[in-house]
């Protein structure tokens, strides 16, 4: 149940001279409508550690750069670029933002008095049939013709308004944010992706070195089956090691063609072929960023997004805990009315009508309190989700410098197993050929060196993945440079803050 009182008052007047009296106790209302505030909000702290386990001690400065441009790979940056142009979850998150600056302009202008106009004609004839009440009085026909300006303005006393436009405001903010994290997701996912097909190219380059290793061998196995040299079991375990090593080809060349269509919808392109003209080995290593923990509070876009959420939660709870209180609105009209068209600009045709609403609420069945209990829920949702999103960055950072080292360690370690190994296959076949040993000798030896080969490809592929990784999980300018360098999406305009 709702209360409204209304004053009113109201004026055919011969001028509009008397209108100016009332300029004072406008001036007044419009100072009590000034005088609303709105909460200042601050993000909840959060205790951060402040070090990493790692030690790693690079330039900040990093984060502020175009680190892709480091591997030195122009294919590379022509994709990022491509990506950035025409990636669709980019465009979709752009185009959230045109939607959301919308729903900003709807809100801001409810805090500005609403101007409309209206205007009428109209005519009546009496039927002849129908006795005047007051014979002699009246004429048959009658004519109504108006025109007026009208006003209506809620004054917004306790500041529900200006908070209502915090959160329509934060809400616009998070949508930039949102689309700063697809940026920040697109180019690491261009780059890991990007670096995983040129790994699966090295997989096929050592796939088809084995296989013509395994020719040769088959080949001269089958000569030396026909001169009786060797049994057929012999030569039936290097023609299983050849056909071992071939049916390896064409799941590597699958797998490459699939990471080429992956790569392909991530740039926003039907599936094909992606160009490239370098092989993992020519990629220059990047060089990392680092900073403290807390630095990550203002690097990630995923961490600023959830504090803009925050902030218009935080808004909507203040708004639902004065949702008693009452509404005030100004509403006025300004204009003529006659019934002849030729005098009504006339000035005794002029009318004025002001009103001033107050509305409240008595008794609305819970109605206020479920709201308050609703918005204060989904505010302390926020402030666990913010709380989850700064430990699962602190995680992605540590998880990523912590693998780093220990990727490094591995690779040091297979290189040497790939020397010992290439020494192993031939010393084996050196030992096979004096007659010291079986064949199956060299085969165990070859496999295990394709092996390792392979592992070793997949380390140094996740080197630089992780790599790219731990530049997502710092955030920084990057991502500011990458919009700013190629993104067509529209940019958040500043000139929509107040």
């Amino acid at each position: 149940m709702d209360v409204i009182v209304t004053m009113r008052k109201s004026q055919k007047a011969v001028g509009y001279t008397k209108m100016a009296s009332k300029a004072t106790v406008l001036a007044c209302v419009l100072g009590l409508a000034g005088c609303s505030s709105v909460t200042v909000f601050n993000p909840p702290a959060v205790d951060m550690k402040q070090s990493w386990r790692v030690d790693h001690k690079k330039s900040v400065e990093l984060a502020n750069t175009a680190w892709w441009e480091s591997f030195n790979d122009p294919i590379l940056n022509g994709l990022i670029e491509t990506a950035l142009q025409n990636n669709n979850d980019l465009m979709i998150a752009a185009a959230r933002i045109d939607e959301i600056s919308g729903l900003y302009k709807v809100q801001d202008s409810s805090r500005y008095p609403q101007i409309g106009y209206g205007a009428d004609a109209g005519g009546s004839q009496r039927s002849l049939e129908q006795p005047l009440s007051f014979p002699g009085l009246g004429n048959r026909t009658n004519e109504d013709y108006s025109a007026s300006l009208k006003i209506g303005w809620e004054l917004d006393i306790w500041g529900k308004l200006a908070q209502a436009n915090e959160a329509a405001l934060a809400e616009l903010m998070a949508a930039e944010e949102n689309r700063q994290a697809v940026i920040m997701s697109l180019v690491s996912s261009v780059a890991v992706e990007y670096i995983e097909l040129l790994n699966l190219d090295k997989k096929l380059l050592i796939a088809k070195q084995t296989l013509l290793e395994r020719k040769k061998s088959l080949d001269l196995f089958e000569s030396k089956m026909e001169g009786g040299q060797i049994s057929e079991l012999e030569l039936a375990q290097v023609r299983s090691s050849y056909q071992q090593a071939a049916s390896q080809i064409p799941v590597i060349e699958l797998d490459i063609l699939l990471q080429e269509n992956r790569l392909s919808l991530i740039l926003g392109k039907d599936p094909g072929p992606i160009e490239r003209n370098a092989d993992i080995e020519s990629l220059t290593k990047l060089e990392l960023p680092t900073g403290l923990p807390s630095d990550l509070l203002v690097r990630r876009p995923d961490i600023r997004l959830i504090v803009q959420k925050l902030a218009a939660a935080n808004a909507r709870a203040e708004i639902a805990s004065k949702e008693h209180l009452p509404n005030l609105s100004l509403g006025g009209l300004l204009g003529y009315a006659s019934d002849n068209l030729s005098s009504l600009f006339d000035g005794s045709a002029g009318l004025w009508d002001a009103a001033l609403s107050v509305a409240g609420p008595i008794y609305t069945g819970g109605r206020i309190e479920g709201n308050e209990q609703q918005a204060e829920a989904a505010r302390q949702q926020l402030i666990y989700e913010y709380k989850g999103t700064i430990q699962r960055a602190l995680k992605e950072v540590d998880d990523g410098l912590v693998s780093l080292e220990k990727l490094r360690d591995l690779q040091a370690i297979q290189t040497k197993h790939v020397a010992v190994l290439e020494d192993y296959v031939e010393f084996a076949i050196s030992r096979h050929d004096a007659g010291y040993s079986r064949y199956m000798e060299v085969l165990d030896a070859q496999r295990n060196l394709y092996n390792t080969q392979i592992n070793l490809a997949k380390t140094e592929k996740n080197i630089f993945t992780t790599s790219v990784n731990l530049y997502k999980a710092m955030g920084g300018g990057w991502v500011k440079i990458a919009d700013q360098k190629y993104a067509k999406s529209a940019i958040l305009d500043a000139s929509v803050a107040p």
